[in-house]
């Protein structure tokens, strides 16, 4: 039986993909479940473009979350979960159309606006565009190092 080349390669992946070792989980088990509903004036959810740029006018977002405890939802069953989640959804699309008629999403229950000010938003520009620009400029600095190092290995 042959012990190299690429087919091998990729049939001993396949073999360990589908192992119960790659099944296994090592990450520490889910304690909640976040459920968020987003309300868009008028129902017009903003376009990525539109949200990276900033060409809406002013407008409130509506925010409302729920959380759920990770043993409440049936993750074991398949069929189970389908249902729980066609139910959570269902409860999401009475909320949002009760947020439309009345401006609420759960009668009673007050909220918090929340207001960013240009200057906050143009400092996190700021901090974005100037963390693309060092890491530019380190990543560039490696790959040309090893480049140089690649080709001319012996050059002074």
């Amino acid at each position: 039986m042959k012990k190299a080349g690429f087919k091998f390669a990729v049939n001993k992946i396949r073999r360990r993909s589908s192992s119960h070792w790659h099944k296994q989980d090592t990450r520490p088990p889910i304690k909640y479940v976040l459920d968020v509903t987003i309300a868009y004036p008028n129902g017009i959810p903003l376009s990525l473009a539109t949200f990276g740029l900033g060409t809406r006018e002013k407008c409130d977002i509506a925010v409302n979350y729920k959380i759920y405890d990770a043993a409440e939802v049936p993750f074991e069953d398949e069929e189970k979960l389908r249902d729980w989640m066609y139910e959570v959804y269902k409860e999401k699309d009475e909320m949002l159309a009760r947020y439309y008629a009345t401006g609420e999403f759960n009668p009673g229950e007050k909220g918090t606006r929340i207001a960013f000010s240009w200057a906050k938003i143009i400092g996190m520009y700021g901090f974005w565009f100037g963390s693309f620009y060092a890491q530019y400029n380190v990543y560039s600095y490696l790959i040309t190092g090893l480049v140089k190092f690649l080709l001319f290995p012996f050059s002074s």
